[in-house]
């Protein structure tokens, strides 16, 4: 039986909305790992001398409890798990038993019209748990994750000496990465020096802070449970695809006129993510962007062929979630009170409007002191993230919620007053 549904993840995304209140974003791109490890390591895009396959690092970002996040890794699992022939690990494993997994995930293929014979080692991770995957600061770990992300490069392999004068040898290694965190685990399971690094530049990181809406009483359909068996039965298909990706001369076009931009408004300082701690990520914008496309035109169809509305459709949805990927980072950072600027700030802004001893009663614990408030104030007011007023009603101070260029037209606004 052919394909049934046009643009697979599309539907994935109807289907995975209509009983949960997970937020949309993180349905798209949790649907893009599906595709991602359906695909494996037989699809790619020969991009100079170099390949790029599709394997991805996503990671779904929210407050525990608040946005559903195992809702929807839940049901992403249940799809995946569906598909013959892919390899899945568990959450709770080591470094050393994720090696042996990839090196015993060996598998042989063909690419479509060729008669050529190739391995590939693929293994996909869901992890609700993320910071059960990766551990506390586990340095060697983070570097494997950082080394699997290019597939083994020119070589096609990844190799690591052993204790006893040994070797292990994965070949052909595609790791694909789904996960989710709360933030307040980020600052436990990497690193200071890690953040912005090379692991880091690898993953998009989808941030909500919110439901996507109240669903008091969640209802399936005979309607929704036809789509899962056809998104089953589409996604065992595209799991049998194999071999090169091309662009369409109009995305070809379309992508050379893009990363020009990219570069110009780089050298002039101007990048997606102001956080400089995102620089390596931006930096990787373009592969990422290439990865994505690839996942679209295979949820689209059997061409093999990147198309112009494939390309567009792989930059709006990372320009549509890049604005809220540096609250990820938010409360990391060498000074010691960078978690409650952070965290005081972004309580600011939720409320739009809030009184001092409110900040205190909420944030006591972290801050510590009504004076550590003040240098907190201080900063945020030198920042232009609030506004400092004293109210001779209430008799206290009140915070607003502002940002730098809101900021700027009022003082603006005041001096034509003048």
């Amino acid at each position: 039986m052919p394909r049934v549904l046009t643009d697979w993840l599309a539907y994935y995304v109807d289907y995975a909305c209509q009983p949960t209140e997970s937020p949309v974003s993180y349905h798209q791109w949790i649907g893009l790992s599906l595709l991602a490890g359906a695909l494996q390591r037989k699809g790619f895009i020969r991009w100079g001398h170099d390949k790029i396959y599709p394997n991805m690092y996503n990671v779904i970002v929210g407050p525990s409890g608040r946005t559903r996040k195992g809702m929807a890794m839940g049901i992403g699992m249940d799809i995946l798990n569906q598909v013959p022939g892919i390899d899945i690990t568990a959450e709770q494993v080591t470094r050393e038993q994720l090696i042996r997994s990839m090196a015993g995930s060996l598998k042989m293929y063909r690419d479509e019209g060729s008669s050529i014979v190739k391995n590939h080692s693929s293994v996909t991770v869901f992890s609700p748990e993320l910071a059960v995957f990766i551990g506390q600061s586990n340095v060697a770990f983070l570097a494997d994750l950082t080394d699997w992300y290019d597939c083994g490069g020119a070589k096609g392999t990844w190799k690591r000496e052993t204790k006893n004068a040994g070797h292990d040898e994965i070949i052909g290694p595609f790791l694909n990465l789904i996960g989710a965190t709360a933030p307040d685990w980020i600052q436990s399971m990497l690193p200071q020096e890690a953040i912005g690094g090379g692991f880091t530049s690898r993953v998009i990181f989808i941030v909500e802070e919110n439901k996507r809406k109240v669903i008091p009483i969640p209802k399936v359909t005979i309607d929704h449970n036809k789509l899962r068996r056809w998104l089953i039965h589409d996604l065992i298909e595209i799991s049998k695809s194999a071999g090169e990706f091309t662009l369409t001369p109009k995305a070809l076009q379309a992508y050379a006129t893009w990363y020009q931009e990219q570069e110009n408004d780089a050298d002039n300082g101007i990048y997606p993510i102001i956080d400089t701690r995102f620089r390596g990520y931006c930096e990787r914008r373009a592969t990422h962007v290439k990865k994505i496309a690839m996942l679209l035109s295979v949820g689209r169809g059997n061409s093999m062929e990147i198309t112009e509305q494939d390309f567009d459709d792989a930059r709006y949805m990372l320009a549509r979630i890049e604005p809220k990927m540096d609250r990820v980072f938010g409360g990391l950072g060498s000074s010691p009170s960078a978690g409650a600027v952070h965290d005081v700030m972004r309580f600011i802004q939720s409320k739009g409007e809030v009184t001092r001893t409110e900040v205190l009663n909420i944030f006591y614990r972290d801050i510590g002191s009504s004076s550590a408030l003040e240098i907190i104030e201080e900063t945020l007011v030198a920042m232009k993230r609030i506004r400092a007023v004293r109210d001779t009603k209430k008799r206290e101070t009140v915070y607003y919620a502002t940002t730098p260029k809101k900021e700027a037209a009022r003082v603006k606004e005041e001096e034509k007053k003048k």
